[in-house]
C-alpha cells in the first residue's frame, strides 16, 4: 500500500519496492489529484511495472557517453553533442572541460596554457544524480537560453535530442530508472519545438557561369566548387575524395568511407553512395590536372588533403573580391534545386545527395514543377449556373456523380411510404 503526505504545498508518495522504501513528489497540490495518482501507481506496482530507485553520478554518466560517442559517430558530429552537454552541465567530467585555442603542434608541454573562458558561467544546471533532473528543469532551461540568448528551434530541438540520448545510454548501461513513475526519462516531458521552414539560396544558371569565371585563375578551387555544384557533395565528402574514388572513364564518384594513415573517415549518414558526373562536371574534372603520382584528388597549396576550414579561408576572399558571398552549402543546394526544377523525384534527389527523403522534401519540395492545373481548373468561365442539362442516359448516370441542381435529386421520386395496419 502507498501513503500520501504533503510537504509544503506539494503532495508526496510513499511506498516500498522490492522492500525499500521511495518518497517522491506527485507534482500537485490538489489532494484529488494526489489520491488519483496514488491509485495508478498502486496499480502499476501489483502489475510490476514499477522499478527500483536508482542513483547514477552525473560525472561518471557524462564521462562514458562521451566516450561512446566519440567512438562511434563521426569527429565532427560528436564535438558538436558534447558542446551540448557541456553548455547544460558544466564542465562536470574531464570531456567536458574547456581547452586551449592553441592547436596541439604548438603547444609546449612545460607550461600551462590558458583555457577557453566559459561563456554561460552559473547558468549551468546544478546537479550530481541524473535523478535530480525533471521535465520542468529541462524546459525552464530552454525558455532561459531562448529568452536570453535567442536560440533558434532546430538548436533547442538538438539540445533537446542530446539530453534524449544521454538519458537512454544511462538507462541501457547505468541502470537508470526516471524518479517519475509515468515516464521512462524526463525528455518525454519536453516538447518539441516548431521548426520554420528553411530558406534556400542556390546558384541560378547565369550565376553558375559567373561563378566558374571567377576562379579561372584557381583550377583547383574552381574543379572543387563544380564538383559541389554538379554533383552536389558535401564539403568534407570533396575533400575526402581520393584518386581511386573519381572514375573518369565510367563518369562515377564514389563518396565512400576510408581508412588513411590511421584516420577514418565517413560520411555524415554513414552510407556510400554513388554520384554519376555530368557533361559539365565531366569537362572541368578532365581539364583539372595535378602532380602525379597524388593520393588525393584534390590538393592543397602544401601537397595535402584540404582541410575544411583551408579551403573555405581560401574561397571566400576570391568570392568577396566580385561581392559574392556563397558558401559550399549554397552550391550543395545548387544542385537539389536544379535537379527539382528539372522534374526529378525527390527519392532520386535524396539518393544522390545522401540525404533521407524527408530532408529533401523540406527542401526542394517547392520547386518540384506539379503539373496540377486541369485538377483544379473544374469550372469553366464561360458556364451557366442557371442553364439546364439534359438528363443523361440511363446506363451512362455516375454512380458517384453529385446530386441535380437546385437541391433537386437526379434520381425518380419514389411513392411514399404507407403503414399497413
Amino acid at each position: 500500500m502507498a501513503s500520501i503526505y504533503k510537504r509544503g504545498r506539494n503532495w508526496w508518495i510513499h511506498y516500498y519496492v522490492n522492500g525499500k522504501s521511495v518518497d517522491r513528489s506527485l507534482r500537485t497540490t490538489n489532494e484529488r489529484i494526489a489520491r488519483d495518482r496514488q491509485k495508478k501507481l498502486e496499480a502499476a506496482n501489483v502489475v510490476g511495472q514499477l522499478a527500483e530507485p536508482s542513483s547514477t553520478p552525473i560525472e561518471a554518466a557524462v564521462q562514458d557517453y562521451c566516450r561512446y560517442m566519440t567512438a562511434t559517430r563521426t569527429r565532427k558530429s560528436a564535438k558538436n553533442d558534447i558542446s551540448n552537454l557541456r553548455a547544460f552541465f558544466g564542465p562536470c567530467c574531464p570531456a567536458l572541460e574547456l581547452g586551449s585555442r592553441v592547436p596541439h603542434k604548438f603547444r609546449d608541454s612545460q607550461r600551462e596554457l590558458p583555457k577557453v573562458p566559459d561563456k554561460l558561467t552559473n547558468r549551468h544546471v546544478p546537479v550530481r544524480r541524473l535523478e535530480q533532473i525533471t521535465s520542468e528543469m529541462i524546459n525552464q532551461y530552454l525558455l532561459d537560453r531562448v529568452v536570453e540568448d535567442g536560440l533558434k528551434p532546430k538548436t533547442v530541438n538538438r539540445l533537446r535530442e542530446v539530453l534524449r540520448g544521454l538519458f537512454n545510454f544511462a538507462i541501457e548501461h547505468k541502470g537508470y530508472v526516471c524518479p517519475d513513475w509515468r515516464c521512462r526519462n524526463p525528455i518525454e516531458g519536453v516538447r518539441r519545438h516548431r521548426e520554420s521552414a528553411p530558406i534556400i539560396t542556390w546558384l541560378r544558371r547565369d550565376e553558375i557561369t559567373r561563378q566558374l569565371e571567377i576562379l579561372e585563375e584557381a583550377p583547383t578551387i574552381r574543379a572543387m566548387v563544380s564538383t559541389f555544384i554538379f554533383a552536389g557533395l558535401r564539403r568534407e565528402e570533396a575533400l575526402w575524395l581520393m584518386l581511386a574514388d573519381v572514375d573518369l572513364q565510367q563518369r562515377l564518384i564514389r563518396v565512400r568511407a576510408k581508412n588513411v594513415s590511421g584516420e577514418t573517415w565517413q560520411a555524415k549518414t554513414k552510407r556510400n553512395r554513388v554520384v554519376p558526373i555530368g557533361d559539365a562536371l565531366f569537362q572541368i574534372l578532365k581539364s583539372y590536372e595535378a602532380p602525379p603520382g597524388r593520393k588525393w584528388f584534390f590538393l592543397s597549396p602544401e601537397g595535402t588533403r584540404w582541410h575544411p576550414d583551408n579551403f573555405s579561408a581560401a574561397l571566400r576572399p576570391m568570392n568577396a573580391a566580385h561581392g559574392l558571398s556563397w558558401s559550399c552549402l549554397d552550391y550543395r543546394h545548387t544542385f537539389g534545386s536544379h535537379l527539382a526544377q528539372g522534374g526529378m523525384s525527390l527519392f532520386k534527389i535524396a539518393e544522390l545527395m545522401g540525404n533521407s527523403p524527408e530532408i529533401c522534401r523540406r527542401h526542394y519540395a517547392a520547386l518540384v514543377p506539379e503539373q496540377m492545373h486541369s485538377e483544379i481548373n473544374f469550372y469553366a468561365a464561360g458556364d451557366s449556373c442557371g442553364k439546364q442539362t439534359p438528363p443523361p442516359d440511363r446506363h451512362d448516370v455516375d454512380p458517384f456523380a453529385a446530386e441535380g441542381t437546385h437541391g433537386q435529386s437526379s434520381k425518380p421520386e419514389r411513392s411514399p411510404l404507407r403503414l399497413v395496419k
